[in-house]
């Protein structure tokens, strides 16, 4: 999961928006829920099954539930079921841009990319989501992937103008104009997202091959060289070095 704040915000809050006319058993499972939620926000995920499965064992269709529980899933590495509880999620909240955010990128990665574009569309489009960036960045992102390049520009100039300050969008663009062959656009994507500090890895390895595509080898390698350092697990290094980039 990219960026999981916002979506774990918003399903925190509809999670938790128990009033006092809802039945005892619909509060303790939205309960339940929020604290599942808060706990995968806090790198948690086995703490959150327990509370999650306590809301499932309530309510077994509760759509925040479920979709944290395929949260979980996917931190295990267990897609299949991610998938599946991804689907049922966005069954029981057919209206949810968050649940159907997630459940998008869980199309995407079985390469049902058709349906996950659709999906991150709708997902856009949500009453009273208001971080449609999100989706359309993933979107941008499974496109690109894809090889649709028309498609990932769509997305990801739809992302941009919906949050300019939206850094995982400005380093999918970045990423685009570069295969495109538009350095000094991609410079520039890439720059605000290293401005607003959510660059990551994947925007310092990007900075760095643009830089060096640009022929400025000094500007490259200090790229590379705070890829390393802020980033030292990371696959981005082998990669930026596969591709002899930086020192």
């Amino acid at each position: 999961m990219k960026r999981t704040g916002p979506i774990l915000a918003a399903l925190l809050a509809a999670g938790c928006a128990a009033g006092p006319e809802m039945p005892d058993d619909q509060r303790a499972a939205d309960s339940h829920a929020g604290a599942g939620l808060h706990l995968i926000a806090q790198a948690q995920p086995e703490a959150a099954r327990s509370r999650l499965e306590r809301a499932l064992q309530i309510d077994g269709e509760h759509p925040q539930a479920l979709s944290g529980m395929g949260l979980v899933a996917e931190s295990q590495g267990d897609l299949e079921m991610a998938h599946e509880y991804h689907r049922r999620a966005a069954q029981a909240a057919p209206d949810s841009g968050p649940i159907l955010n997630n459940r998008g990128r869980s199309l995407c990665r079985a390469g049902q990319v058709d349906e996950a574009l659709e999906v991150f569309g709708d997902a856009a489009g949500a009453g009273g989501y208001d971080s449609a960036e999100v989706p359309l960045t993933n979107a941008a992102r499974c496109a690109l992937d894809a090889g649709r390049e028309d498609a990932a520009a769509r997305r990801a100039d739809a992302a941009v103008e919906a949050a300019p300050g939206f850094a995982p969008a400005r380093v999918v663009r970045g990423e685009l104009r570069y295969r495109q062959g538009a350095l000094e656009a991609a410079a520039e994507d890439l720059e605000r997202a290293r401005d607003s500090g959510g660059a990551g890895a994947r925007g310092l390895y990007w900075s760095a091959r643009v830089a060096a595509e640009q022929g400025r080898p000094e500007e490259a390698a200090a790229f590379a060289e705070m890829l390393a350092e802020r980033f030292p697990g990371s696959g981005w290094n082998e990669r930026l070095h596969a591709d002899e980039v930086g020192p």
